[in-house]
C-alpha cells in the first residue's frame, strides 16, 4: 500500500523563493534611499499617469476615464491616451486601496505583485505540460527573475504584464489543439485585447509561432487533433468571442491609434539593415548578465542553469525538436533588425518581444531538471567545450581584454557553481533528487545576482536612474514652484499655458507632471497622440515636434502660442534677471505695487531647476473658439514657407476644402530674409606660434613649469617657447602637419564664402566653431529671429579616422603614443560608437538653443531631419552675431542656411485683436463640451485651437452640423451670417458602438460558456456509471 506524502504545494514554495529573492533586489535599491520611478519616462510618464488614474477612480480629477480631457497637451481623449499603459490593467486598479500620500509606495508594490504574477502564470503553463513540482519552481523562477523582467520592472512596469499573458495564451491555444474549448483562448485574447493593443499585436506573433510549432510537434507525436478545417473554426470563434468581449474598449483604442502620429511616422528599422557591431559584441556577454549597456533591448540575462539546458535540449536536437526550432528561430531574430522592427509594429529595431523568448529559456530549463538523470559525460564535455568558445569569444567582444563589473565576475561565478553541480551528478548519479534542491538554490542566488546588477549601487550605476524616494511625489506639486497655483487664484477662466524651452532641461521629449496641476499645458508624452496636430507642427516646422510630444513648448514661437490660446508662460526667474529673450506679447504678470510676480524655487532634490518662476501672461492669445472672415486655400497655403504659414494663419483659416461663400485671401507676410558673413571663430592649429601653444596645453610630455592655461599664448611669447615645446627648428614632418590642417579649413572657408554650407572637423577631428554677423542687425530690432538650416547631411568618422585623431593629436603635441595606448585607444572607440547622433547649440546674446538630433539607437523619437527652423528670439536690443558649434560630427552640411526675422508690428496687434473680438461670448468649458454665442455679419468660418477628432460634435443654435479640419489640425465648421448659439460636445469615437458590440460579446460568452459547462457535466456523468 502507498502512502502519499504532504508536499508543499508548487506556489508556496515559489511564493518563499519570490520573497527572499524580491526582498533583496528590491531591498538594495530601497537601501540606497532610491525609488523604483525611473527618472526618464517613470516619472515623465507612468507616475503622474497612476497619480491621475488614481484621482479618477477617487472621483476627486473632476475627470471620467471616458472623457475629453483639457490636460492632455492641447487636449485629447483621456481613455484612449491612458490605454496604452494602464486602461486595461486589473493591477493599476488596485492604486485604489493606497492612501493618497502612499502612491509612491503603491507604484512599486504593484509592480512587485505583477512580477509574482508573472511566476504563476508560468506556473499553470508548466502544470499543463506535465512538469515536476521542482521543475515547475526553478522555471517559474528563472521566466520571474531576469534581465528583461528587472530591467521592465523600473523603467516600464506594465511590460509585465505581456509576460503575464503570454503563458496562458500558449496554455488555451494548446487546449484548442488538443480538442479541447476554444472559449478560454477567446476571453484570454479577450483580455489581452483589452490590456493593450500593441501587446496584444506582440503575442499574436509569438501565439502563431507556438500554434505552427505545436501543431507540427503534435502530429510528429502521433497525438489525435482535431482536423484542420475544425480547428480553423475553433480559432476563428475564438478570435471573433475575443473582439466582440473587448470592442468597448477596443474599437475606441484602434481608431484612435489609426489617427495618431505613429501612423506612418515611424522609420521602419531606423534605416537599420544590421544592427552597430557593438549589439553584436555584446550579445554574448548579455545571454547571463546585464552589462550595463542595454543596446535595442537586446535584454536576456536568463539564469546560467538555461544557458546549460540550452546546449543539452540541442544535443537532443530530435527528441526536443520544438524547444530546438524555438531556439534556433530566437537567436536568427536577434540577428536582423527587421525583425525587432517588424514585431515593434513595424517600426523601431525595439527587442522586446525577447519577453516571449524568456519562457522558452524557463521551459529549457525545466526539461533539463526533470531529466537529470540523463545528463551524460558528452553533455559536460559538451558544456566544457562551448564554455571555453564562450570566454574566447567574450574575450575578443571586449577589445582583447577581460574586463568586468563585481558582479558580472559573480554572476559567472555562479554559473561555474552550476556546472560543478553537474561534475557532481556525473560523479554521484544518486544524488539526482538532492541535487536538484541545490540547482533551486543556486537559480535563486543567480536571480539575486541579477537583480542586484540592477538595484544596487555597488555594483551597478541604475540606482541613480531612479528618482530618490519621495521626490516624485514633491515634484508633482511642486513642478512650477506653485506658480500654478497663483494661477488658479488669480484666473478662473479657461487658459492654456506653456514654459520657456530652457525651464527644465530634459532628456525625455517631455513630462507630463503638469497634467496634475490643471495647467492646460501644451505639451504632452504620450505614446498615442493626435495624427492630425502632429501635421499642423510639421506644416509650421516646429523644430521641437516629434511623435511622442507633437506641439511641446512650440519652440516658444511668439504667434504660434497665441494660435494655440496659451495665455500664460512660465519663465525661469534667472532667464529674466539676464534679459532673455521672451516671445512678443508675452508681459511679466505684476503684483498690486507693481513688482515683478516672482514665485520663490522650490527645491526638489535631483529633479528640480535651481531657480524661481516668473509667470508671463500674453496680451495677444487667441480665445480657444473665435471665427475668420476669410479662408486659405490648400493650394495656397501649400506654396508658403513654414514662417509664411504662420502669419498666414492670423488673415485667415487654412481649410482642406474651400468653403463657398467666404472670402478667399492670399496672405501677405511680413517674413525678411537678412544677410550675413560666416567667420570661424575657433582656433585651428595652423602656423608654428599654434602649435607650441597646442604642446603647451597639451604639456604630457615637458615640465610642468612650461605648462599654460587655456588661453593660448600670443606669438610673440608663444615664440619664447619654442626650444621647450621641441619647435626652435620645426621638422619637416611638424610643417607637413600644418599644412594638412590649413588645406582642411581653406576648403572650408571657400565652401562658406556665400553663407553656411559646411561646419567641420580639422585633422584633430575637433569640431570648429562659427559666428554669423548679420550685415544689418538694426534691421532685425523688434523681431522673431530664425536660422532656417535646409538639406542638412552629415560625416561621421569610421573606426579608422578616429583612431588616426589619437594619432595625429599625439603628433601634434609631439608625444609618444605607444601600441598599448593605441589598444585602449581603439577600445575606447568601439564601445563608444557615435550613432549617427550630434548636437547643435545655437547662441545669440539673448539665448541659446540646444539641438539634439538622436541616433540610430534611439527606439522612441528617432527622425533624421534635414530642415531645422530654430527660434533665436524675440529682442528689441540689438543681435549682431549668431554663433553655432556641434559636437560629434565630422562635418554638417547645408544646402541652404538661412536668417529670417519675423517682424511684430501694428498689423500682428491688429490681426489678433481683431480675432479675439470674435471669440465666443459667455464662453463655458468643461471636460466635454464648449458653448458660447459666435457674432458675425457674414458667413464665417468657425476656427479652434481644440485638436480634430470625430467625437467633437457641433450644434448651431440647437441644430446638428458639420465639423472641419481647419489650420491643418483643429475642429472648425462653417458658421452662417448672425448670431448664433454655439454648443460643441465630445464623444469618444466608437465607444458607443463598442459598447454594444461588447454587450452581443459578454452575452455570447455566457451561452456558449453554459452550453460547454452542460456539455461536460452530461459527459462526467455518462462517465461515472462506468468508473462504478
Amino acid at each position: 500500500m502507498k502512502h502519499k506524502t504532504n508536499r508543499l504545494p508548487v506556489w508556496f514554495i515559489y511564493t518563499l523563493a519570490f520573497i527572499i529573492i524580491a526582498a533583496v533586489s528590491f531591498g538594495a535599491l530601497r537601501a540606497t534611499g532610491h525609488s523604483t520611478i525611473w527618472n526618464l519616462d517613470g516619472i515623465a510618464q507612468h507616475y503622474p499617469i497612476l497619480k491621475e488614474f488614481y484621482r479618477i477612480l477617487q472621483g476627486t480629477a473632476h475627470q471620467s476615464l471616458f472623457s475629453w480631457s483639457w490636460n492632455l497637451g492641447l487636449g485629447a481623449d483621456q481613455m484612449t491616451t491612458f490605454a496604452y499603459y494602464l486602461v486595461g490593467d486589473p493591477f493599476s486598479y488596485l492604486i485604489v486601496l493606497f492612501p493618497v500620500h502612499q502612491i509612491e509606495l503603491g507604484y512599486t508594490l504593484l509592480t512587485i505583485l505583477r512580477l509574482y504574477v508573472v511566476g504563476l502564470s508560468f506556473i499553470v503553463l508548466a502544470k499543463h505540460f506535465h512538469f515536476k513540482p521542482v521543475g515547475q519552481i526553478i522555471g517559474a523562477l528563472i521566466y520571474t527573475f531576469n534581465g528583461f523582467a528587472f530591467y521592465v520592472s523600473y523603467h516600464h512596469p506594465f511590460f509585465l504584464l505581456p509576460m503575464i499573458f503570454f503563458p496562458l495564451l500558449c496554455l488555451t491555444v494548446d487546449w484548442v489543439l488538443q480538442g479541447k474549448s476554444w472559449w478560454w483562448l477567446g476571453t484570454i485574447t479577450a483580455a489581452i485585447l483589452v490590456c493593450n493593443v500593441y501587446f496584444a499585436y506582440l503575442m499574436a506573433f509569438g501565439a502563431l509561432i507556438f500554434l505552427i510549432i505545436r501543431y507540427c510537434d503534435l502530429k510528429q507525436k502521433g497525438a489525435l487533433i482535431p482536423k484542420v478545417w475544425q480547428l480553423l473554426l475553433r480559432f476563428l470563434m475564438s478570435m471573433v468571442l475575443a473582439l466582440l468581449l473587448a470592442a468597448v474598449i477596443l474599437l475606441p483604442n484602434v481608431m484612435a491609434m489609426m489617427n495618431s502620429s505613429r501612423m506612418g511616422g515611424s522609420i521602419f528599422a531606423n534605416n537599420l539593415f544590421w544592427y552597430p557591431e557593438i549589439y553584436y559584441r555584446t550579445l554574448p556577454d548579455n545571454l547571463l548578465t546585464s552589462n550595463g549597456n542595454i543596446y535595442y533591448w537586446a535584454l536576456i540575462a536568463t539564469s546560467g542553469l538555461s544557458l546549460i539546458a540550452m546546449i543539452w535540449t540541442l544535443r537532443r536536437f530530435k527528441r526536443y525538436l520544438a524547444l530546438n526550432i524555438t531556439l534556433i528561430l530566437i537567436a536568427l531574430g536577434l540577428l536582423f533588425p527587421a525583425v525587432a522592427a517588424t514585431l515593434n509594429v513595424l517600426s523601431t529595431p525595439s527587442n522586446r518581444w525577447l519577453m516571449m523568448a524568456q519562457l522558452v529559456f524557463a521551459l529549457v530549463a525545466a526539461t533539463l531538471v526533470d531529466h537529470l538523470a540523463d545528463y551524460s559525460v558528452r553533455d559536460f564535455l559538451w558544456l566544457t567545450g562551448i564554455i571555453a568558445g564562450l570566454i574566447i569569444v567574450i574575450w575578443v567582444a571586449n577589445g582583447y581584454l577581460f574586463k568586468f563589473r563585481q558582479i558580472q565576475l559573480l554572476t559567472y561565478l555562479i554559473f561555474m557553481l552550476f556546472v560543478w553541480l553537474f561534475s557532481l551528478l556525473l560523479l554521484k548519479p544518486q544524488l539526482a533528487k538532492p541535487l536538484r534542491w541545490g540547482l533551486l538554490s543556486l537559480v535563486m542566488l543567480n536571480a539575486i545576482a541579477t537583480g542586484l546588477s540592477f538595484y544596487d549601487d555597488n555594483y551597478s550605476g541604475a540606482p541613480e536612474n531612479e528618482l530618490p524616494a519621495n521626490t516624485a511625489n514633491q515634484w508633482s506639486k511642486w513642478y512650477y514652484d506653485i506658480a500654478d497655483q497663483y494661477l488658479h487664484q488669480h484666473d478662473k477662466h479657461f487658459y492654456r499655458t506653456s514654459t520657456t524651452n530652457d525651464y527644465y532641461t530634459m532628456t525625455t521629449v517631455g513630462n507630463n507632471l503638469p497634467m496634475l496641476l490643471n495647467t492646460h499645458t501644451i505639451s504632452s508624452y504620450y505614446s498615442v497622440q493626435n495624427g492630425d496636430v502632429n501635421h499642423f507642427n510639421q506644416q509650421l516646422a516646429n523644430v521641437q515636434n516629434s511623435m511622442n510630444n507633437p506641439t511641446s513648448e512650440a519652440d516658444t514661437r511668439g504667434s504660434i502660442l497665441s494660435l494655440l490660446n496659451v495665455k500664460y508662460l512660465f519663465a525661469r526667474e534667472d532667464d529674466m534677471l539676464n534679459h532673455k529673450a521672451m516671445p512678443y506679447g508675452f508681459q511679466q504678470l505684476k503684483t498690486k505695487r507693481g513688482q515683478p510676480v516672482i514665485i520663490a524655487d522650490h527645491p526638489v532634490y535631483t529633479v528640480g531647476n535651481g531657480t524661481g518662476t516668473a509667470i508671463l501672461k500674453n496680451r495677444y492669445a487667441l480665445p480657444l473658439v473665435y471665427t475668420q472672415s476669410s479662408q486659405i486655400t490648400p493650394t495656397v497655403f501649400q506654396k508658403l514657407t513654414a514662417l509664411q504659414r504662420q502669419e498666414a494663419l492670423l488673415e485667415g483659416a487654412s481649410v482642406k476644402k474651400a468653403v463657398p461663400g467666404v472670402a478667399k485671401t492670399q496672405p501677405k507676410t511680413a517674413t525678411q530674409h537678412v544677410g550675413y558673413k560666416v567667420q570661424l571663430t575657433s582656433l585651428p592649429v595652423l602656423k608654428i606660434p599654434d602649435l607650441i601653444n597646442y604642446r603647451l596645453q597639451h604639456n604630457t610630455k615637458h615640465s610642468q613649469s612650461a605648462a599654460l592655461g587655456k588661453q593660448p599664448l600670443p606669438p610673440k611669447e608663444a615664440a619664447n617657447y619654442a626650444a621647450a615645446t621641441g619647435l626652435d627648428k620645426p621638422s619637416t614632418k611638424a610643417d607637413r602637419l600644418l599644412a594638412q590642417n590649413q588645406v582642411i579649413i581653406d576648403n572650408n572657408t571657400e565652401a562658406n564664402r556665400n553663407g553656411l554650407h559646411e561646419m567641420t572637423s580639422d585633422v584633430l577631428g575637433q569640431q570648429q566653431t562659427y559666428a554669423l554677423k548679420l550685415k544689418h542687425p538694426k534691421q532685425v530690432q523688434g523681431s522673431e529671429l530664425y536660422l532656417d538650416l535646409s538639406g542638412i547631411s552629415t560625416t561621421f568618422p569610421d573606426t579608422a579616422k578616429r583612431l588616426n585623431h589619437y594619432a595625429m593629436k599625439a603628433k601634434f603635441a609631439g608625444t609618444p603614443l605607444p601600441k598599448g595606448q593605441q589598444k585602449n585607444n581603439w577600445r575606447t572607440i568601439i564601445n563608444n560608437p557615435l550613432f549617427n547622433a550630434y548636437t547643435m547649440t545655437i547662441k545669440t546674446s539673448r539665448g541659446k538653443t540646444v539641438y539634439n538630433q538622436f541616433g540610430i539607437n534611439n527606439l522612441s523619437d528617432y527622425e533624421p531631419k534635414n530642415h531645422l527652423l530654430i527660434n533665436l528670439g524675440y529682442a528689441t536690443h540689438l543681435r549682431k552675431t549668431i554663433n553655432l558649434s556641434f559636437t560629434s560630427a565630422e562635418k554638417i552640411h547645408f544646402k541652404h542656411v538661412k536668417v529670417i526675422a519675423v517682424p511684430y508690428a501694428a498689423k500682428y496687434r491688429q490681426q489678433t485683436t481683431n480675432l479675439q473680438k470674435t471669440g465666443l461670448l459667455h464662453q463655458h468649458v468643461t471636460n466635454n463640451e464648449v458653448s458660447g454665442t459666435s457674432v458675425g455679419a457674414g458667413k464665417r468660418i468657425l476656427t479652434t485651437s481644440i485638436p480634430y477628432s470625430k467625437g467633437w460634435q457641433l450644434k448651431i443654435d440647437g441644430q446638428a452640423a458639420k465639423t472641419q479640419l481647419v489650420n491643418s489640425g483643429f475642429v472648425g465648421a462653417t458658421l452662417p451670417s448672425g448670431t448664433h448659439r454655439i454648443k460643441l460636445t465630445y464623444r469618444t469615437p466608437g465607444l458607443k458602438a463598442g459598447f454594444w458590440l461588447s454587450i452581443i460579446g459578454v452575452t455570447l460568452a455566457v451561452l456558449s460558456g453554459g452550453w460547454l459547462m452542460i456539455k461536460h457535466h452530461a459527459r462526467q456523468k455518462a462517465i461515472s456509471p462506468r468508473r462504478h
